[in-house]
């Protein structure tokens, strides 16, 4: 298991994760969807994962859409390497 000094983004459901995935990759921001980690849960199982100050971009774009997200700061996040 290695620990990745990023942020992760919790959505409601898929469609937010495609969303906000997109309109990052449009802003070349460098995003990664992923499993949600054990540790947390989320209603779709996706998540996105990006570094801190473009998780501020994200998390701004996140709320003008009205999304209810949740951010869980980088470097707490356990992934799985596979």
């Amino acid at each position: 298991m290695t620990l990745e000094n990023r942020d992760i983004f919790l959505f409601q459901n898929i469609r937010q994760v495609i969303l906000a995935e997109r309109w990052s990759t449009e802003q070349r921001l460098d995003v990664r969807v992923k499993p949600v980690p054990r540790p947390y849960s989320s209603e779709c199982g996706m998540c996105l994962s990006i570094g801190s100050q473009e998780g501020d971009r994200l998390e701004a774009f996140t709320r003008s859409r009205g999304m209810e997200i949740r951010r869980i700061a980088g470097g707490d996040v356990p992934f799985v390497s596979r």
